[in-house]
């Protein structure tokens, strides 16, 4: 099944991500431990998310993504959830994302789970306008 689930997760991050690197199952396969996935009945792939450590309290949110007929049904807010009690049960304590400044469905999702915006800079490579978003998941 994590073939499976690998090669769709790769799937939805070429097709629906409008990422500049493309992606292959191999890939995914490596990092499968970092995803959180959410499947249907028929054992398909909902969306995914990745979860990485930065340092011992700093996580990264990577690649949020769900199919494309799925969207807006809080598939992206679940998938979020599902990675902040990840990153507690890792002991990290802020989390960070990076968000396209025109995916106005990305930043929405994000806002919904409590992150906020801290900064922005211009991705030369891409030519695009890039968020920064945090949470913090321990207050003081």
């Amino acid at each position: 099944m994590e073939n499976k689930i690998a090669g769709q997760i790769a799937e939805f991050l070429n097709n629906y991500n409008k990422l500049d690197k493309f992606f292959q199952k191999n890939e995914i396969l490596k990092d499968f431990k970092n995803y959180q996935y959410l499947i249907d009945g028929a054992k398909d792939l909902i969306g995914a998310v990745k979860l990485i450590k930065f340092d011992w309290y700093l996580g990264g949110i990577k690649h949020l993504t769900v199919k494309d007929s799925l969207r807006r049904q809080g598939y992206g807010v679940k998938l979020l959830e599902m990675a902040e009690k990840d990153a507690l049960d890792q002991n990290i304590r802020v989390l960070q994302a990076t968000i396209r400044k025109n995916d106005l469905a990305s930043i929405n999702c994000f806002n919904r789970r409590g992150y906020k915006e801290v900064n922005c800079f211009f991705n030369k490579r891409t030519n695009r306008n890039i968020l920064i978003f945090q949470k913090i998941l321990s207050l003081c």
